[in-house]
């Protein structure tokens, strides 16, 4: 394997770089909207409803801009996990061990769920033409 502290320093330098597409790319622009489920349950189903419709309105609205967000989300997210495995401790118990991989597995499915949202975005027939950078 490479040196550690190399992989880490290239791997900080790429979330540096997406963090600065981010601010770059949305600081003039209005928030993409996300609740996740587990968010909503609290929730009754018509204010579930009206916070899910409003999503939907705005992907569809702005179908670029909310897959590139959700795109950079998962980046983000699997850069972070990069680095955590980098950084990793070499000697672990079997308790410390098998938090960090559910730990790093959840946030794994954050970043997967980041991307396959940006890729129904995509996919949506019904998001307007033209909304691009």
């Amino acid at each position: 394997m490479t040196d550690p502290s190399i992989s880490r320093d290239l791997v900080e330098n790429a979330m540096d770089a997406v963090q600065q597409v981010v601010h770059h790319v949305f600081d003039n622009q209005p928030a993409v909207p996300f609740h996740p489920t587990t968010d909503l349950l609290s929730l009754d189903e018509n204010e579930q409803e009206q916070i899910r419709r409003g999503e939907q309105a705005n992907y569809r609205g702005r179908p670029t801009m909310s897959a590139l967000s959700f795109c950079l989300t998962s980046a983000i997210s699997l850069l972070a996990i990069a680095h955590s495995l980098i950084d990793q401790p070499d000697v672990l118990s079997p308790v410390e061990r098998d938090q960090l991989w559910k730990t790093l597995a959840a946030e794994t499915k954050v970043a997967g769920r980041a991307a396959y949202r940006a890729a129904l975005i995509l996919s949506d027939p019904g998001a307007e033409d033209g909304a691009y950078l």
